[in-house]
């Protein structure tokens, strides 16, 4: 019964590894909830897996059952039989090794010990490798700053207590404990696993719905620009008669400077204060519109030259940009006296050029690297971006997201402060 539990326990834990490094690599491919399918098939795989290994001691018996279950499992996500065999090869090729690794250091243990201990000791080993791997595929995406690193030790630290266990209890007379510790460490390495990707999971969607809610203030902003334009154009279209019947008589009489003050004040009328950018791109002019009509609201020196086609296209890659790096140079520029913010940009024969300036209060030295902006980012060659702000796990997410748009347009971005003001130069291929 104990060899029974312990073996369910090890070989659940297992399995979900298992789809934890699939996604590793089919990470697009994978819907974020598990569905019904896949719960039967991985059900079904842990049943058929651990009921042949508690029945049947056949080395290739428990070689095909493994190879086959995992490709079928893999088949669920992919149909390339390319991505089949390599991921079948290489997850049976870790869980191999594993086992192996786990059976000779244990190897001086008499035969129930090395089953029961080897069981516990293969998982924390793949959950080692799952952890590792899954670094290391992230690294080369460039996503994530190494926040997971210190999840690798709790697995670490189960190892260390497996071995001392071993080393110092006497097995032979000690069996039910060596049953619950093992069942506990199986629990706590998964609970921990678990518990970490909630964390993960709440956090992206708390950030996505912070997005969210200002997008929903970004169009509201911008619908009420466009019928606030409606109303003033329907107003001097209402009085347009009276208007023209005014003109006519300036021209009469010559007054050709009467005439261009009474035009000017007619555009004037007609000129929406809120509308600051009228590129004719809805979606850049809404964000373009909210974050400086802000900006005028909580700073002093306020300037935006725009020059964009209507039909820009990537506009959401552009918006996020705009949206993030704005948002910093406003919170930066709040800090100050001058409370200056200048943006300017310009798309031309497909190169789009972003530059903005913004007045800021230097802060304390930020690893080693100088005095910094308060609120702003720091990019350098090869490096991540940097917040100081007090929620800086979220901004960190949105200035991550920016250094990958760059990226993605082989664009260039460079980061400089000179005489109290920061300046952010961004050049996208689009």
């Amino acid at each position: 019964m104990m060899k029974i539990v312990i073996y369910s326990l090890s070989n659940l834990f297992r399995i979900y590894l298992l789809r934890k490094y699939i996604h590793i690599f089919l990470e697009e491919e994978m819907e974020e909830k598990i569905t019904v399918r896949e719960i039967l098939v991985y059900g079904v795989f842990f049943f058929i897996n651990t009921g042949f290994s508690l029945a049947f001691h056949l080395t290739w018996l428990n070689i095909l059952v493994n190879i086959t279950g995992i490709a079928l499992i893999v088949f669920l996500y992919t149909k390339s039989m390319k991505t089949i065999l390599f991921l079948t090869c290489t997850i049976y090729m870790i869980h191999m090794g594993c086992d192996v690794t786990s059976y000779f250091l244990l190897g001086s243990m008499g035969r129930w010990e090395i089953n029961l201990i080897s069981a516990v000791t293969t998982v924390i080993l793949i959950f080692i490798c799952e952890l590792l791997t899954e670094r290391i595929v992230n690294g080369r995406k460039k996503k994530g700053e190494g926040k997971d690193v210190p999840l690798i030790f709790v697995p670490i630290c189960s190892m260390i207590i497996v071995w001392i266990l071993v080393s110092v209890v006497d097995i032979g007379n000690r069996r039910m404990f060596i049953v619950m510790v093992s069942a506990s460490l199986l629990i706590v390495n998964f609970l921990v696993l678990y518990l970490y990707n909630l964390l993960l999971k709440s956090f992206s969607q708390k950030y996505e719905n912070a997005i969210l809610k200002q997008r929903v203030r970004i169009y509201a902003n911008q619908l009420e620009i466009i019928l606030q334009n409606e109303d003033r154009v329907r107003r001097l279209r209402h009085d347009m008669k009276h208007h023209m019947n005014e003109l006519k008589l300036l021209a009469i009489k010559n007054e050709d400077g009467s005439i261009q003050e009474y035009i000017d004040s007619m555009e004037e009328f007609i000129k929406n204060p809120k509308e600051i950018v009228s590129s004719g791109n809805t979606e850049i002019d809404s964000v373009l519109n909210y974050m400086l009509q802000r900006a005028k609201e909580e700073l002093e020196d306020v300037e935006a030259d725009v020059q964009l086609p209507s039909d820009i296209s990537h506009s959401f890659d552009v918006n996020v940009i705009l949206g993030n790096l704005l948002e910093n140079a406003m919170e930066a520029a709040k800090e100050t006296e001058e409370k200056r913010l200048h943006v300017k940009i310009k798309l031309k024969q497909g190169v789009l050029r972003i530059e903005i300036e913004n007045s800021f209060r230097k802060g304390p030295a930020l690893k080693g690297n100088g005095e910094f902006p308060i609120s702003d980012i720091i990019y350098r060659e090869n490096a991540p971006f940097y917040t100081t702000k007090k929620d800086r796990e979220q901004h960190g997410i949105g200035l991550t997201n920016v250094k990958k748009i760059v990226e993605k347009y082989n664009g260039i971005m460079e980061a400089d402060t000179k005489g109290g003001r920061f300046y952010v130069k961004l050049i996208l291929y689009m």
